[in-house]
């Protein structure tokens, strides 16, 4: 049985919901410049991929391909497909109703994006404005790429600084989709301008990141390789595996949620 929402026909679609145990993975990337040498999909092909190798390990229907994020920080390069941010919290609020509509009821955000985990932390606490026929789990990008900090992976890496279209990504990149990597465009390794100057080190603002990599482009493609590339998947796909199987045996945050939620209409006993 396929797991992928697309590939699916309408008569077997309910009988991989409840194989799933009403769970879907979301893999949640965005169109951005990645240097000169990787596509501009790069964070959905790789977190794609991710999602695909982890519902292989443990079954959860995948939602079809999500390009829709926060990248207005890109808006200055071709190819970025920046939405505006009523646009982009109403769409992914419609595609979790029609998810949950169709029988699934634990929906799990995949991201793929460093300029989504803030979009995608506020969109998770504004799940509590208003009851919800799901519950939402939300899957940062430091709760699989725990690797990347590891010994093993350490030993590996040859980088001394790694942020975005370097050695991690552009390796992940060759073991995904090689045919779209373009090693011979790839310029030197870049490092943080520091333009905002000791302002960047006090406080953030909406110039941080191009004032750091106006380029887009944060690392060292030149060490990446296709061996590093699978060694990352493997162990990015088996950690997201894991966190799926918890999350179709969590009872404790739908129960939570339905008590707090009935706390908020004043009908809950508990004091």
């Amino acid at each position: 049985m396929t797991w992928k929402w697309e590939e699916l026909t309408a008569h077997d679609f309910p009988a991989a919901v409840a194989a799933a145990r009403q769970t879907c993975v979301i893999a949640c990337g965005v169109l951005e410049k990645h240097g000169e040498h990787l596509p501009i999909g790069t964070d959905t092909l790789n977190a794609r991929a991710v999602a695909e190798r982890a519902i292989e390990l443990e079954p959860a229907i995948l939602f079809p391909w999500f390009y829709f994020g926060q990248i207005h920080e890109a808006r200055h390069w071709p190819g970025a497909l920046a939405l505006r941010r009523d646009v982009l919290f109403a769409l992914l609020d419609d595609v979790c109703e029609e998810i949950a509509r169709n029988g699934l009821h634990k929906i799990i955000l995949l991201n793929g994006h460093g300029g989504n985990e803030s979009f995608l932390d506020c969109f998770s606490m504004f799940q509590l404005e208003r009851p919800r026929p799901y519950i939402l789990y939300n899957i940062r990008l430091r709760d699989y790429h725990a690797v990347t900090t590891s010994a093993e992976w350490k030993a590996q890496m040859q980088s001394d600084f790694d942020h975005h279209a370097g050695e991690v990504e552009t390796s992940v990149m060759l073991a995904v989709r090689p045919d779209l990597v373009k090693m011979q465009d790839a310029t030197p390794g870049t490092r943080p301008l520091g333009r905002l100057g000791p302002l960047g080190e006090m406080v953030k603002t909406p110039m941080f990141w191009y004032a750091d990599y106006p380029d887009h482009y944060a690392g060292d493609a030149a060490h990446a390789t296709i061996e590093k590339g699978r060694f990352l998947l493997e162990r990015y796909a088996a950690r997201v595996a894991e966190i799926i199987r918890t999350v179709k045996a969590d009872q404790a945050a739908p129960t939570l949620q339905a008590e707090f939620f009935a706390r908020c209409q004043g009908t809950s006993t508990i004091r």
